[in-house]
């Protein structure tokens, strides 16, 4: 290789091992650059009426123009939480301790068996609570104002977060395990790219025919090859297969154990609060048709009673409700978000090296589209059946979604609501006709 080649191809991969921290340092790097350029352009921002779009006050919207929100939607990489974190708070030091972490690069998630920060059982007292936080929501006014800078799901997931903060443990929990699950996709994607890329530059290196030199032509009746290209031809296959072997460890050994142990754990934990709260839920429902019985004969103790367990009945329902839609919610992020991943990473792998060649066309000469094309055609088709694999690898990185099943979990679903709340008006109808037919018919 010549001077000018070996300086190109050592650019290439430092280029492409800049891309690589940056891609798996995920928002850090737009988030310094905010903190930076912040104080310089929110002058200007005020000067052309670009700022940021705050939460109307209930029952208002304030007016969105395009141009200003979609200029402060491209700030969304460079904020440090998005609106459903900023909903939920940061008081969540409790759930980290329960919150257990393994792993180097990829990651799995999970959490400790004995969190659940719901009380166990549906004493009087958090009766009582449940009634206050019901009353609140079932009186509440649905909020029509939204901040076009968010994604729809984010805006969604923060409405949630403020409708229920007594869930706000599990919400935060979810996101987390969310998260875990997105970062697993993007740096297989990441790494995965970068093994293409490094296969392809070494080979535009060093696949000369110097490495492996043969002695001599190989002939297959009227197939011949010449000594160099023969050493091409097997220097190309050493490194397609060692990058396609590198993708197999990495994709058998690491990421897909790490990542169906990640939905399997969501799942899990999904299972355990929402039977923590069906057994509320059931409570409830006990102590709403037992309100007749008993010795209570004061008529304000009996009816703050009735309203108090009916009003649970349908608080402890609402909240199984919406912790369901947030995880569909997170279920649409993870698989949304990965489908990104998927298509972008490579495209910016692919942008980049060519970027890259156009610059080192100029500054050196080297031309890695020229030098691609000395390689010959089995190193392309070997090339062309490496990127292949890694097409199918990606392609099932969210394979293991099937680890969550909603038939393991109790849902609204299997509350039966309509049937319990018709149960015990029921049997509050009974009892007046029982006490009305006793006295006469009449009160």
């Amino acid at each position: 290789m010549t001077e000018g080649s070996t300086m190109g191809g050592l650019i290439l991969l430092v280029g492409i091992g800049a891309l690589f921290v940056l891609m798996l340092a995920r928002q850090i790097p737009f988030q310094i650059i905010g903190r930076i350029v912040g104080p310089v352009f929110r002058p200007i921002g005020k000067l052309f009426g670009l700022k940021a779009i705050t939460r109307a006050g209930p029952g208002s919207v304030r007016p969105a123009h395009m141009g200003p929100s979609a200029w402060a939607a491209l700030s969304r990489a460079a904020r440090s939480q998005t609106e459903t974190e900023k909903a939920l708070g940061a008081d969540f030091a409790h759930e980290d301790a329960h919150l257990k972490r393994h792993g180097f690069l990829f990651h799995w998630t999970g959490v400790k068996v004995g969190y659940i920060r719901t009380p166990g059982e549906l004493t009087l007292e958090v009766a009582e609570d449940y009634y206050r936080q019901g009353a609140t929501f079932l009186n509440g006014r649905v909020k029509i104002s939204a901040n076009p800078q968010n994604l729809y799901e984010d805006e969604e997931g923060a409405v949630i977060a403020e409708y229920f903060p007594a869930d706000a443990g599990c919400l935060y929990l979810l996101n987390e395990m969310r998260k875990t699950i997105n970062s697993n996709v993007r740096k297989l994607t990441v790494v995965f790219s970068t093994i293409i890329a490094i296969v392809l530059i070494i080979n535009l290196l060093y696949n000369d025919g110097s490495l492996i030199a043969l002695a001599g032509p190989m002939s297959l009746g009227p197939f011949t090859m010449s000594a160099a290209d023969l050493s091409q031809a097997m220097f190309a296959g050493l490194s397609t297969i060692g990058g396609a072997f590198a993708m197999w460890i990495i994709y058998f050994m690491e990421y897909v154990p790490y990542q169906r142990n990640n939905f399997r754990e969501l799942s899990n934990f999904v299972t355990r609060y929402l039977a923590r709260l069906n057994d509320h839920f059931r409570t409830a429902e006990g102590q709403a048709k037992s309100v007749t019985v008993g010795q209570e004969k004061d008529a304000a103790k009996f009816s703050h009673s009735a309203r108090m367990w009916h009003t649970n009945v349908l608080w402890i329902a609402q909240r199984i409700f919406f912790i369901e839609s947030f995880v569909r919610n997170i279920m649409f992020q993870m698989l949304r978000n990965s489908g990104y991943y998927l298509v972008f990473v490579p495209l910016i792998f692919t942008v980049v090296l060519a970027g890259l060649n156009l610059a080192l066309i100029e500054w050196t000469g080297f031309d890695a589209g020229a030098r691609l094309a000395d390689l010959g055609i089995i190193f392309l088709i070997l090339f062309v059946v490496l990127v292949s694999i890694y097409a199918v690898f990606l392609r099932r990185s969210m394979a293991s979604i099937d680890e969550i099943n909603q038939d393991e979990w109790i849902g609204f679903d299997s509350l039966l609501l309509e049937n319990v709340l018709g149960e015990i008006v029921g049997k509050y109808a009974e009892d007046v006709g029982y006490w009305k037919n006793r006295i006469g018919g009449s009160f």
